[in-house]
């Protein structure tokens, strides 16, 4: 057989569904025959050739299907499982930058808080620095205010001609060198606190620039944080998504290798029975054969006493005869050259062998020869025998097979797999070169070939084996 690939869920059922339904119609046919009373040759069933023709058609339809599948469900396995990984990857990544975005939105708000309560000082500051500046400036103006009053132009004129005397121009003198001590600490003062409020609202520029730019980090952080959030819900989603992908790619692919398992299970099983009915049909020739012989024997040993009884009575009545006779006999050997021949000319396209299952992992026997034979290409019989066995399997389709008898010591069976029908009953006795059927896609194949086999005593072996086919 080309491949062996079994159906998945979500096909599998309408997969399952037409195969059956192509066997359910072969073996309905069967039956309402056998019910009838009619032998079921093969003749009889040839005349379904367009029924049983669209019937495989579909059988073909669906193995192609199931390959499909199988083959969707591992990619699906596989990519579902890559993509999850990557996913699980980036949302590690997104959840530390999450984490990493609210520490840093921790400290933003921190420098904010920080920076709000410095610009609250640093006004309290420029506050206490203008209402000093204010208290100063009100003192000089009242000093000069008094100043003026009482150092006027008038009073000036009026020490020209009034009797002053040295006494009162001293106090005044002091008086007035007091008011100009006292202007000058004043402008002093004054000098210091407008200084002091330059400072302070240098001081509160700053903290209101600072408090600015971490409000503008705060709220930049805080969209950073929520984007960093949003992204991290984002592939939480994705990830559970894909994971729920990955467990029913997983189950399908679980399902698709439990009917892989079962069809194997179905292929050994039916190689095995084959095996026991062509070993069956041995011991039954190989006892045939016996009986022939032993009857044969008995036979000739009769033959023999009644020759010999008839010669002693002959001497007795001619007694003057001296005259004697005598026979031989011949035998025939049953074995036989192996005369075989290919049955279909076309090219190998799977040799016998073990070879590794792509779906359970584990090395099994192809237990034949493929040859890639076009659609309707002649079957013919490898050599010449009898038809034992004629009926439809779920794996190897259309089955026909061979028994040659004894060759070359050894009893030979051959097998013809997946045709499209046979034209030869069971029973009936083929010469080599006959044709027998016609080749198809019957079972699980996927395409048109003839996959033959041959039993050595009831074991199957490589078909190609020189005594067979050298």
């Amino acid at each position: 057989m080309n491949r062996e690939l079994p159906p998945l869920p979500g096909t599998r059922r309408a997969v399952t569904g037409r195969i059956v339904r192509g066997i359910a119609a072969t073996l309905s046919i069967l039956t309402l025959m056998s019910a009838a009373g009619v032998s079921a040759t093969a003749d009889e069933l040839d005349d379904r050739k367009e029924q049983l023709q669209q019937q495989l058609e579909a059988q073909r339809g669906a193995v192609e299907e199931a390959d499909r599948a199988l083959s969707s469900a591992v990619s699906r396995h596989a990519d579902a499982r890559a993509r999850l990984s990557s996913a699980e990857a980036a949302l590690a990544e997104a959840e530390a930058a999450e984490q990493e975005a609210e520490e840093l939105d921790r400290l933003r708000a921190q420098e904010l808080e920080e920076a709000e309560i410095a610009l609250e000082k640093a006004k309290a500051d420029v506050a206490a620095a203008l209402a000093a500046l204010d208290s100063v400036n009100r003192r000089i103006n009242e000093e000069i205010l008094v100043t003026t009053q009482q150092a006027n132009g008038l009073m000036n004129l009026a020490l020209l001609f009034t009797d002053v005397t040295t006494s009162n121009l001293n106090q005044r003198a002091q008086l007035a060198e007091t008011l100009f001590d006292a202007s000058a600490q004043q402008l002093d003062e004054l000098e210091m606190r407008r200084l002091a409020l330059e400072d302070a609202q240098a001081a509160a520029d700053a903290a209101e620039k600072a408090a600015t730019e971490a409000r503008e980090a705060a709220a930049a952080q805080l969209a950073a944080r929520q984007d960093a959030a949003d992204e991290a819900e984002r592939l939480r989603e994705q990830v559970a998504q894909l994971t729920a992908a990955a467990a029913a790619a997983e189950e399908a692919a679980g399902d698709a290798l439990a009917a892989e398992e079962r069809r194997q299970a179905a292929l050994e099983q039916e190689a095995a029975e084959v095996e026991s009915r062509i070993q069956a049909r041995i011991a039954a020739a190989k006892k045939a054969a016996a009986e022939k012989a032993a009857a044969e024997k008995a036979a000739a040993e009769a033959a023999a006493r009644k020759a010999a009884a008839e010669k002693e009575a002959a001497n007795r009545s001619s007694s003057s005869s001296s005259g004697s006779s005598s026979g031989s006999s011949s035998g025939s050997s049953s074995s036989s050259s192996s005369g075989f021949r290919l049955p279909v000319n076309a090219r190998i396209t799977s040799s016998y062998g073990m070879r590794l299952h792509p779906v359970l992992g584990y090395w099994k026997l192809h237990d034949g020869t493929d040859f890639g034979a076009a659609c309707g290409a002649p079957i013919r019989a490898a050599a010449s025998g009898v038809v034992s066995e004629r009926y439809y399997n779920a794996g190897y389709g259309n089955r026909l097979m061979i028994d040659h008898g004894r060759i070359n010591g050894s009893y030979i069976t051959t097998g013809y797999n997946h045709a499209s029908r046979y034209i030869v009953s069971v029973g009936q006795r083929v010469s080599r070169g006959q044709v027998i059927g016609y080749v198809g896609t019957t079972g699980y194949s996927t395409g048109c070939h003839l996959h033959l086999m041959v039993w050595d005593d009831g074991h199957v072996v490589n078909p190609m084996l020189s005594r067979f086919f050298g």
